[in-house]
């Protein structure tokens, strides 16, 4: 009995000394963690000055003459010369393509041939009925070539005559004939500028199709760069001011002119469209381009990283060891510094990112 009873009072004396070695370790984390919550950081001091500011842009290169190439007729493509492939250049009125018009010319051919002996027919009415106009009809009709372009019918004052040739469908078959003549314009396409061949997916002996595309025809000199400027920046921005732009990928600097300036927000961007021709020989569309343009001054400003503005418009700042979530008013954003309004001088601004900070935050200057 004795034995048992020193037994229990031994079991006792562990137990107590275990749970005093065990409260001890969950006592210390919470002092660590106390400790923990306390950070340095440091700060800068506002300050409200007068800045010299630019207008970045940046946007990607189309060229400024660009053409989708499509077929209108059906027919074969002829080989005319120069091949129609891609980076294959051509001067303006030079002819691009030509598809084979000859079943379509003999038709045009054919129907001229019929208003010539229509016309002959009419003449000897003409002489009879409308003696005053005899010789020019008789003119009209020597000079006529079923081969050629049709010529303009004289010009007719009488009311009687005109009716009289209404009758016989002269004016019907004259028009007929200059809608063929357009359509047969339409198997030879000509270069309306210097330009290039991009994209071409045809060969010559071809079978061309109507409506088919054929390729795209650009001038690789003559650019537009697309560029979006926000609201509070366009009314500083001009038809005919000057931008100078540089490329990440080639050395050099260009210069660009502003030549349209959108006149309504886009949707998307909620920015106004600009667009900045460029011209150069060292350049290529889809190339990516960025530029600084019109520099101003912006008063009682305060400059500061643009990575410490938060929630589109919140900066952190000190008073009291105390960190404060406050609102400001982007003036201005560049690259890689915003201007800000809202700030009063000597404000303790964080200058650098807080890991987990919030609102409340305790913490110590550096």
């Amino acid at each position: 009995m004795r034995r048992t009873y020193i037994y229990a009072v031994i079991s006792i004396i562990v137990a107590l000394v275990g749970f005093n070695f065990l409260s001890g370790l969950k006592k210390s984390p919470q002092k660590d963690a106390g400790k923990a919550k306390i950070i340095k950081v440091e700060v800068v001091n506002a300050v409200n000055e007068s800045v010299k500011a630019d207008i970045a842009v940046n946007g990607r290169l189309n060229s400024k003459f660009k053409i989708d190439i499509f077929s209108e007729v059906t027919g074969r493509l002829l080989n005319s010369g120069k091949s129609f492939k891609e980076g294959v250049k051509f001067n303006a009125g030079e002819t691009l393509l030509k598809l084979d018009d000859e079943n379509y010319r003999m038709n045009l051919n054919a129907a001229r041939s019929s208003f010539h002996s229509l016309l002959t027919q009419l003449l000897a009415e003409v002489k009879i009925e409308y003696p005053n106009h005899f010789k020019i009809w008789e003119n009209y009709i020597n000079h006529f070539n079923p081969e050629l372009s049709i010529q303009t019918l004289p010009v007719i004052d009488d009311d009687q005559e005109k009716n009289y040739l209404v009758s016989k469908n002269v004016y019907t078959q004259y028009y007929n004939i200059k809608a063929q003549e357009a359509q047969l314009a339409k198997y030879e396409i000509i270069a309306p500028f210097e330009g290039v061949i991009k994209n071409a997916n045809i060969n010559p002996n071809s079978i061309v199709r109507a409506g088919q595309k054929l390729a795209e025809f650009i001038n690789p000199e003559v650019f537009e760069l697309e560029v979006g400027v926000n609201l509070t920046q366009i009314t500083k921005i001009n038809i005919g001011d000057k931008v100078t732009l540089t490329s990440n990928d080639l050395a050099g600097e260009w210069q660009g002119v502003v030549n349209r300036i959108g006149e309504s927000l886009d949707e998307k961007t909620m920015n106004f469209k600009v667009f900045i021709e460029v011209k150069s020989n060292t350049l290529y569309e889809g190339m990516y381009l960025k530029g600084l343009m019109n520099s101003f001054i912006l008063d009682n400003v305060v400059k500061i990283p643009s990575n410490l503005i938060r929630n589109g418009g919140f900066v952190y700042t000190v008073q009291d060891s105390v960190l404060h979530f406050q609102k400001v008013d982007i003036v201005h954003e560049a690259d890689n510094f915003t201007l800000v309004r809202g700030l009063n001088n000597d404000t303790k601004l964080i200058s650098h990112n807080v890991s987990n900070a919030y609102e409340g935050m305790i913490v110590t200057l550096d």
